[in-house]
């Protein structure tokens, strides 16, 4: 095991406009390197469970949330010691099945060791998030490691700043001596929770000792987020949010312009210096990145996911258009005249309701399918609405490619009852007799 480190920070860049890691993140520090707060950690393997009761103690008496990594086997062996310490919220991290030397694995080998020991996690219900720590600090920044965790889905290669060598059974004075000596702004202290480790004796004073340098204490899930990104992340409420654990550093959003982007479980926050910091999460995330994000025609958002007025449905709205979501339909774009159009009826709450098509290309122009009916346009004919029986019929006869072709006009009140205009002629519907009629010019 390594005494102490360097200060580092690998930056983390995209291999495309949001796309996904070509190399883990390597976080020997906070991203924070000027506030002076730390982050503590423990690592554990199969030879013994420590006392971790004991450590969780000491850290809820002190407020404090930490890492734990953990081997597979540690895992397996002490299952309910596992459950204490994850269930009480602490940062989970994949610390291999069986703690080899990764530069003297191959990548199937590697990425049998990070499977093996999260199928450990799994079967009690927990994951890393694929968060690593490298075992024996071998290859933490080894390109080829990197590339091999980010491959396999572990984008968080959460490293150390330096070891307080309680695992050796360092005495409490040397252990203070290294806290006084190695500590700095943004710092992760690895110690260690097995039975030979005076680690968890020493803890209550090395606490007290860092409080006395005038140190804080970050919880690591905060530690990998950063300015305004960061500071969306805790306002939403952090790992306890909608959004989960980070998944990944910040990284460009786009490889034009000034934006940045951080994967987390369950969504994404993007901000661009001229839009602002939002999220996206969910059904509707899930439609926005397999459209290709900000790549595609939506770019960035313009809003968190937010509740519709009537309470039913989601909704995000982008530079492009929006995206809504309700239980019965599902997610779906929303944008142009289309979208200007619904808006004036009254968006979800209007007769139309909610999407249940995306826009999709018809006979000379485009077409929204909504609950309570269709919205259609064409650079000739503006967007107008087709809905009820005169929406039936209009169909029946063959829609947009009939000889009647794209509406132009909304539905609208006559004497005998309503009428919808189009290109080729008009369909009226007989209050009287419900009779719906078509005629062609």
């Amino acid at each position: 095991m390594l005494a102490a480190a360097a200060a580092l920070a690998v930056p983390l860049t995209a291999s495309a406009a949001d796309a996904p890691p070509a190399s883990a993140n390597v976080f020997t520090r906070a991203y924070d390197t000027t506030t002076k707060n730390v982050t503590l950690t423990f690592d554990a393997d199969w030879w013994s469970a420590g006392n971790p009761g004991e450590v969780l103690r000491i850290l809820r008496e002190n407020g404090i949330t930490a890492a734990f990594a953990l081997t597979g086997r540690y895992v397996e062996k002490y299952p309910d010691q596992t459950r204490a310490l994850i269930s009480a919220g602490h940062k989970l991290i994949n610390h291999s099945y069986d703690h080899p030397y990764f530069t003297q694995e191959t990548q199937a080998s590697r990425w049998s060791q990070l499977d093996r020991a999260e199928a450990a996690y799994n079967r009690l219900g927990f994951t890393s998030a694929g968060w690593f720590r490298a075992p024996y600090r071998d290859g933490y920044l080894d390109a080829g490691v990197n590339r091999d965790l980010a491959a396999r889905g572990y984008y968080v290669n959460y490293d150390w700043t330096y070891d307080t060598t309680g695992y050796q059974g360092a005495s409490l004075d040397t252990i203070l001596a290294r806290v006084r000596q190695y500590t700095v702004p943004g710092g992760t202290i690895l110690m260690h929770l097995g039975d030979d480790s005076t680690d968890t004796a020493a803890l209550p004073s090395i606490i007290s000792t860092l409080r006395g340098m005038g140190y804080g204490f970050t919880d690591p899930y905060r530690s990998v987020t950063k300015g305004l990104i960061g500071a969306k992340y805790a306002a939403l409420g952090a790992q306890r949010s909608v959004l989960g654990v980070p998944r990944t550093g910040e990284m460009v959003a786009t490889t034009s312009g000034t934006s940045a982007v951080q994967w987390f479980d369950i969504g994404r926050i993007y901000w661009r210096n001229d839009i602002g910091t939002f999220e996206v999460h969910g059904a509707i995330g899930g439609k926005y990145f397999g459209m290709g994000s900000v790549t595609s025609f939506l770019g960035f958002p313009r809003t968190d996911e937010t509740t519709t007025p009537d309470r039913i449905g989601r909704f995000n709205h982008f530079q492009g258009g929006s995206i809504y979501w309700s239980p019965p339909t599902g997610p779906h774009t929303v944008y142009g005249a289309i979208r200007d159009k619904w808006a004036s009826l009254g968006w979800e709450t209007g007769f139309l309701g909610y999407p249940v098509s995306d826009e999709v290309a018809v006979t000379g122009g485009r077409a929204s399918q909504f609950q309570g009916g269709n919205v259609y346009w064409s650079a000739a004919t503006a967007a107008h609405e087709v809905h009820g029986l005169i929406l039936s019929r209009y169909i029946a006869v063959g829609g947009t490619g009939s000889r009647l072709g794209l509406p132009v006009s909304d539905e609208y009140g006559i004497s005998t009852g309503r009428r919808s205009d189009f290109r080729g002629g008009f369909i009226t519907w007989n209050a009287t007799t419900g009779a719906v009629t078509v005629t062609y010019y």
